[in-house]
């Protein structure tokens, strides 16, 4: 029989793991960092599931010392309090996965059944410093927060996918900053932004006299970046004969400034993004397929905003926190209204449209909060896809709660939908034994959502 060792102060959590993993696993306990490391001392379990949240010693730090003592031990962060600077440095410290307490006991079988016969090794350990925030409560954030350890960890190429606006910088910068090269510079250059003629230069350097107006040398990005990473934003609009000069940069790590005729090594991580399809573009011949797979090694990709609806209101939120500082003001927050037009609107311009959304609506609110008219969204069409999402059923009988809901959303709003929400989320509490993950299902939203709104309603 596995072995998974439970390391977390709770008494309680270890009784609630015994009891569903019984039969399918020797369940091991650890009240403390200190206490897993000298079991881990004597004989290795399977698996551990590690809280973030200990006495005298950080989860976190226990999960560097046991990566130095089993690298290859897979281990699962769990925590009641998820952040994404949590989630990243858990995963860019080798963590197998990371999950929400309390723990979906369902899940924890699957992922269990997926880590047991793993044999590769997990990413290099590294160690985290400077936050850089990703903001939001959805899986497809956790998930993302994932492949950013990863790759922080694994100090290579990175590609990273996805439309405008849905903060494939913010990724980029996130992975240098948990990675082995955090100590250098991150140099960016948006490929699209700067005339062909002027790329080459930006790119690689030149030397006084190299063309007209060069009065004086100059080294460029790639130098810039040495014992750091350089991101190559919109890379796909990179022109092709620039294409192949790039290439041979990224074979041979060394740059030849223009005018210069001795090459110049460097050392730097490279990061690409792009909102094209590069697959497209190689597909037609409009960029190089050679290229393409040099670039293409650790991919990530970022959802839209659309995708990940419960990312709306907690962006919105830092938003409307960052501009009341830099403003001086003291919003409480959004109106129901407001909140419930958020999280209508479809977002084609994903979190940069959200972001110039909420500078707009602080610049034009004169009340203690922002309305709906403060916001400048033109009205959800019908049938557009857009509405508010449905609460999610456990049964038929259950069901007919998002059905109400929904229809009387159709025609209300304010402190007549503050009134009924309570109700749906006092009712969907009740009717799970107040098990916040299935009244969190049930409803369709994140537990952190429904913890906010319990807070809200003081259920």
């Amino acid at each position: 029989m596995r072995r998974i060792l439970i390391v977390d102060d709770e008494r309680n959590v270890h009784y609630s793991f015994r009891r569903a993993l019984a039969g399918e696993y020797e369940v091991e306990s650890a009240n403390d960092g200190e206490e897993a490391l000298a079991r881990l001392a004597t004989a290795a379990p399977d698996v551990v599931l590690l809280d973030v949240k200990l006495p005298r010693i950080d989860g976190l730090e226990i999960l560097r010392r046991i990566r130095d003592l089993h690298p290859e031990l897979p281990v699962v962060v769990m925590t009641a309090f998820g952040t994404t600077e949590t989630a990243i440095r858990a995963t860019a410290l080798a963590a197998r996965d990371y999950l929400l307490k309390p723990v979906d006991v369902p899940a924890l079988r699957k992922l269990l059944v997926e880590l047991l016969p793993e044999s590769e090794p997990p990413p290099l350990p590294t160690r985290a410093v400077d936050e850089v925030e990703l903001v939001g409560e959805s899986a497809a954030l956790r998930d993302l927060c994932k492949w950013i350890g990863r790759a922080a960890a694994a100090d290579t190429t990175v590609m990273i996918t996805g439309e405008s606006g849905t903060g494939k910088e913010l990724v980029a910068r996130a992975i240098h900053h948990h990675g082995t090269r955090r100590a250098g510079p991150l140099v960016a250059i948006n490929c699209a932004a700067i005339p062909d003629n002027l790329l080459e230069s930006e790119l690689f350097g030149h030397e006084r006299g190299a063309f007209t107006g060069a009065e004086s040398a100059r080294p460029g990005r790639f130098e810039q970046a040495d014992g750091g990473s350089i991101l190559l934003d919109e890379i796909g609009e990179m022109p092709p004969p620039l294409q192949a000069k790039l290439l041979r940069v990224l074979q041979s790590r060394e740059v030849t400034r223009l005018g210069a005729s001795q090459a110049r090594s460097f050392d730097a991580r490279l990061i690409a993004s792009t909102n094209v399809d590069l697959e497209a573009r190689v597909a037609s011949g409009a960029f190089r397929s050679d290229l393409y797979y040099r670039l293409n090694v650790f991919r990530i990709h970022v959802p839209p905003l659309r995708e990940r609806r419960e990312d709306v209101l907690p962006l919105a939120a830092c938003f409307l926190e960052r501009e009341r500082r830099r403003l001086g003001r003291s919003w409480p927050g959004f109106t129901a209204e407001s909140e419930r037009r958020l999280l209508q609107h479809s977002w084609p311009g994903n979190v940069r449209e959200l972001e110039n959304v909420v500078v707009q609506a602080c610049l034009r609110t004169r009340g203690d909060r922002v309305t709906i008219d403060d916001l400048m969204l033109a009205p959800a069409a019908a049938g557009s896809g857009a509405e508010t999402p449905s609460i999610a059923s456990e049964s038929d009988g259950e069901g007919s709660l998002g059905r109400l809901l929904d229809g009387f959303l159709a025609v209300h709003s304010g402190d007549a939908f503050e009134r009924l929400e309570r109700l749906i989320v006092a009712r969907a509490l009740e009717a799970t034994g107040a098990n916040q993950v299935r009244a969190a299902r049930l409803l369709g939203i994140s537990r952190n959502v429904l913890r906010h709104r319990m807070a809200k309603y003081t259920l």
